[in-house]
C-alpha cells in the first residue's frame, strides 16, 4: 500500500511552471526568468520562437532599464546570439548591444 501512496504523491506534485513575465519586479526576478529561458534554449528544450517571444516581453517591460544589470544583459546577449544562429534575421537591439553595434 505504501507504493501506491508514494506513486499517487509523486503524480500530485506540481510541475514547476515557468515564471510569468508579469511577476518580474526585481533584478533577481528578471535574472531567474531569463536564466530559465537561456537554459531551455541551450538544451534545445524550447523552440527558438519561445525565446524570441520571452525576450520581446522582457525588453518591453516598463522598468527594464532599472532591472537590467550586466549579468542579465550578458545572458540576454547569449540568447540573442543563439537565436541568430538558429536562423532569425533581426537587427541587434541597442538595449543589449549599444547604439554603435546596432
Amino acid at each position: 500500500m505504501k507504493k501506491k501512496e508514494t506513486k499517487i504523491k509523486e503524480q500530485s506534485d506540481p510541475v514547476k511552471e515557468p515564471r510569468e513575465i508579469s511577476h518580474i519586479s526585481t533584478k533577481a526576478d528578471l535574472k531567474e526568468f531569463i536564466t530559465e529561458v537561456h537554459e531551455k534554449v541551450l538544451k534545445e528544450q524550447a523552440a527558438p520562437i519561445f525565446a524570441m517571444t520571452a525576450m520581446q516581453q522582457v525588453m518591453s517591460l516598463e522598468n527594464i532599464y532599472d532591472l537590467l544589470d550586466s549579468q542579465s544583459k550578458e545572458i540576454l546577449q547569449e540568447i540573442w546570439v543563439k537565436l541568430s544562429q538558429s536562423g532569425f534575421h533581426l537587427r541587434r537591439p541597442p538595449l543589449l548591444f549599444g547604439e554603435s553595434e546596432a
